[in-house]
């Protein structure tokens, strides 16, 4: 059986997942963080724009801890 890899389709999906979003709040971060810890990480609630600078980091660790805690 012969495989192939849409190496394309894959650079695309990367591209996209390193493209900074925008307005990024700490109140988004932690909507982010919660998402996660409910449902699991995604690319999206996982971006890297969430963990910009230290304030929206500790936002998000704050929703996802908020999100575990509501799963359970």
């Amino acid at each position: 059986m012969k495989r192939t890899f849409d190496f394309i389709g894959l650079n695309s999906v990367i591209s996209e997942s390193f493209k900074p979003l925008h307005h990024v709040t700490p109140s988004s971060a932690r909507k982010a963080g919660m998402d996660a810890g409910m449902k699991g990480t995604t690319p999206s609630n996982c971006h890297h724009s969430y963990f910009a600078t230290q304030e929206l980091e500790k936002e998000w660790y704050r929703g996802y801890r908020m999100g575990k805690q509501n799963r359970d």
